[in-house]
This record gives C-alpha cells, structure tokens and sequence, in this order.
C-alpha cells in the first residue's frame, strides 16, 4: 500500500503541474496581448509621426511657404538650398527611420522641389523611442504583475479543481488490505469520477471474494494436512515405544518440518499475522533438513563450511522451506558432483558444480510455474522467494564463474 507521503507526493506534483500549467497559459495570453499592444502603438506612432512630417514638408515647400526657408525647431529641423548640412546631401527622396545624431534619433523626409533641388525634413523622435521604452518596462512589470497573481488564482483554483480527487485518493491511501468490504465513496455529483470509482469498487469486490476464496482454501487445506500429519506422528509414537529405531526418527522429524512448512506457507495468506520465531541453532537444523536429501542421493559429495555456531530468531517452517528448496534443486544438478554447504552469521549459501542456468533462463527463475528441467513444477524457488521477502530477507540464484549455481539467504539485521 502507498504511504502517507507518496500519496501527499503525488498528490503535490499533481497540484504543481496544474498550477504551472495555468500560470503558464496566463504569461502567454499576456504576453501575446502586450506585445500585440506594444507592435499597434508603434505602428501607429511611426505611422503618425510620418503623415505629419508629410504634411509639415508639403507645407514648407509649397505656394504658402513662409518666407525664411531655412528653419530649426525643436523636433521639427527643415533644411532647403545651400543650407542644406552636408552630412544630408547624400539622401536621395525618399523616408528614413532612426537616424542617429549626438545621441538623438530622428527621421528624415526628402523630397525634391521644383526648381531641381531636395529639401530636407528631420523629425527628432528621440521623445517617442523613451515612450516606446517606458511602455516596455511598464508591460514587463505588468506582466511580472501577471505572473505573481495568476500563481495565487492557479493555487486556489488548483485546490478548488482538485479536491474531489484529492479525497479520492486519500481514501485509497487509508485502505488496508486486512478489512474486506471496504469501497470508496464519491461525495460530489461528478461523471468523470463516478466511472473511476465504480471501477474500482467493482474491482475490489472482485478481489475481496477472490481472497475470500483463497482463504477458506488454505484454511481447507490447511484442516485436511494437519490431519494426516497427525495420524503419521501418532502412529510413528507408538512404534518408537517398541523400540528407538533410525527411520522412527527420520519420521518424527520430517512430520515436524511439514507441520512447520504449512504454518509458513498459510502466513502468505495472512499479511499481518507472522508465525512463531524460535531460536534456532542453523548447523543443528540444517544437518537435519539435509539427511533425508543426502541419503537419497549418495552420489553427491555434501561439504560444510561452518566457521563458528550461527543462531538466529526465525520461523523454522520458512528455513525449512527455503533451505531444502535450494539443496534439492543443487543435488539434482549435480547428482555426481559436489554440494557446498556455506553458513555465515548474516547469510547461508549452498553451491553446486552442476552445468548452471541458461542464461535465458535465470531472469525468469522465480517466476510462478517457470521451471528449467523437465518435471518441474516452477514453484519451488517462487515459494522461497516468497516467503524470503515475507520475513524482510533476500533470496538470490546465480551462476557461478567457476561453473555450477550459487543460492543463498541473507537474514534480515537481528533487533
């Protein structure tokens, strides 16, 4: 089940998306209205300040011309004849934009008069470009203006658009897996949700009575096990009071470990219940689960590396079922061969000098009903890995460079 935190993570980046995206689609829509306000100003400030030079040069050059040609104003510099500055003289008729002069920016209008020659406009529009650039700054600041507020709006909105879905999830981060009938509850009128939770209230119904099932099958099962394992263990009593013999013991012991190994296997199905932990000294118990596998395969030399007594708080039934899965798949691929036992204080390893695992296959070892020989049921090492991460520890199979495959379980730290 996710946590607290990723639900209220993902949650967040969900919320941060749509708040980026608003705020986002807000900075554009403004930025394409000021800059379609900016472009019409300019157009038509360039569009203005040439009709008026127009006007002023068609004024000066004309009948009712004043009689002094030659004229400066401020904005307005009219230039005719032999007055005309030389640095003018190259402008044949026409309009030119953003001239530069002591730091000042004019236009210039040119055109000719009647008597052959050119008369000169300049306009200084250095007043107009300070406009242009104040009203630059100012959409900057306005859009920056923009951005602050529609990241507040997007917030909120955000919060508003989401909260339906918000709860929705917090549901399912609240469910837990041990209470059936659980279904989640849509507290708004909202089609687009109602569709999702209906699926997935189906789903969990589907679930629940697929649980159910599985349980009352295991509990079956677990009834109808129990009862022979019962009657063997009575029975194999009352032959050992007419005598200790070896194979009663062999008998004794092998009914132990499958009482053990049901008890374990039926914990998969509880997830909250975990079997009874023991002490258990490892060189006593693996020595016992290895007899019955070293007496039925004689041809295999099996070697212990036990450096120093190993104990360790575990459920036998689940050190049963790991360990004897991998002995019996090493024996098997190496009936002639050699079987190392390893055991540590944080693992137990067994290794074989068999042919290995095809490198296709070894992906694909602890999938459910994979198996890499013939007879196989592929459920052995699913079961082990199973019950490995069931208790927090970690079951690995690999080849070995030397030849042969290498199984091992690493124990989970001891508190």
């Amino acid at each position: 089940m996710p946590t607290e935190a990723a639900v209220r993570r993902r949650r967040s980046t969900l919320h941060r998306r749509m708040v980026v995206g608003l705020v986002g689609l807000s900075l554009l829509i403004a930025s394409l209205a000021g800059l379609g306000v900016w472009a019409s100003d300019v157009w038509i400030e360039d569009a203005a300040v040439r009709d008026l030079m127009e006007r002023e040069l068609s004024y000066l050059i004309g009948p009712h011309a004043p009689a002094a040609p030659n004229r400066a104003y401020d904005a307005l510099r009219f230039y005719a004849g032999e007055r005309v500055p030389a640095r003018l003289r190259d402008y044949k008729p026409g309009y030119y934009e953003d001239l530069r002069e002591n730091d000042r920016s004019f236009n210039l209008l040119v055109r000719e008069t009647e008597d052959g020659g050119n008369a000169y406009l300049l306009y200084d529009i250095s007043f107009i470009e300070e406009r242009e650039d104040a009203l630059l700054w100012t959409g900057l600041i306005a859009l920056l203006g923009v951005g602050v507020l529609s990241y507040f709006i997007s917030l909120y909105l955000a919060r508003r658009a989401l909260a339906p879905l918000d709860r929705l999830v917090g549901q399912l981060g609240r469910l837990d897996p041990e209470r059936r009938g659980e279904r989640l509850v849509l507290d708004i009128d909202d089609s687009e949700l109602s569709v999702i939770v209906d699926a997935i209230n189906r789903y969990m119904g589907e679930l629940d009575a697929l649980v159910e099932r599985e349980r009352a099958f295991a509990a079956a099962a677990s009834h109808e096990l129990r009862t022979p394992i019962a009657v063997i263990q009575g029975a194999a009593e009352t032959l050992a009071l007419q005598g200790e013999k070896p194979a009663l013991k062999r008998i004794e012991r092998a009914v132990a470990m499958a009482r053990h190994e049901i008890d374990a296997l039926l914990a998969l199905s509880r997830v909250r219940d975990t079997p009874r932990l023991e002490s258990l000294d490892l060189q006593h118990v693996l020595h016992e689960l290895a007899d019955p596998y070293v007496a039925q395969m004689p041809g295999v030399r099996v070697t212990w590396d036990i450096p120093a007594p190993v104990r360790l708080a575990a459920a036998p039934g689940a050190i049963a079922a790991i360990f004897t899965n991998l002995l019996r798949n090493a024996v098997r691929a190496a009936p002639k061969g050699a079987v190392t036992v390893r055991v540590r204080a944080d693992h137990f390893a067994i290794e074989d000098d068999g042919p290995g695992i095809a490198a296709a296959a070894l992906p694909r070892i602890f999938e459910p009903g994979f198996s890499s020989r013939d007879g196989g049921t592929g459920m052995g090492l699913y079961i082990a890995r199973t019950l490995a991460m069931r208790f927090g520890w970690r079951l690995t199979v690999e080849n070995r460079d030397g030849g042969g495959v290498r199984g091992a379980l690493y124990f989970a730290p001891q508190r």
